[in-house]
């Protein structure tokens, strides 16, 4: 697996409990990443991002479409004009088997995968990081 984990945060978002805890623990278990941070809505994660964005740093999301609040469309297109975009590494981890989010998906940049609930070893060990420098 090729992620600079020096500098790579991870952050999952989903407004499901029992998803967001094993997502962290599959994250944890697999050493993907030993830390990642959780958040049960979009607005959490733009805020946190708004708030501790680092331009050295890279953020690999682990993002739900279907979420109150900001769902995960209205959460790419804040980062997009917040102008965070080329640091963040979207992985879209949805129960929606609906072809125009896939197709809508793949309009975003910074959607490296897409991915079917829930997330397995497989997809993990498949992630890698672009280098986007």
């Amino acid at each position: 697996m090729s992620l600079p984990k020096e500098n790579l945060e991870v952050l999952i978002v989903d407004d499901d409990d029992m998803t967001v805890f094993l997502h962290e623990v599959h994250v944890k278990e697999n050493n993907f990443h030993p830390s990642p941070k959780s958040f049960y809505n979009g607005r959490d994660v733009v805020d946190y991002l708004n708030t501790y964005f680092n331009i050295a740093q890279s953020y690999c999301i682990l993002l739900d479409i279907n979420m109150p609040i900001l769902d995960g469309w209205e959460v790419m297109d804040e980062i997009i004009k917040n102008g965070m975009d080329k640091n963040v590494f979207v992985i879209i981890l949805t129960s929606s088997i609906n072809k125009a989010d896939r197709i809508k998906a793949e309009k975003y940049n910074m959607v490296i995968d897409y991915v079917e609930k829930p997330l397995s070893l497989e997809h993990l060990n498949k992630i890698k990081i672009p280098n986007r420098n």
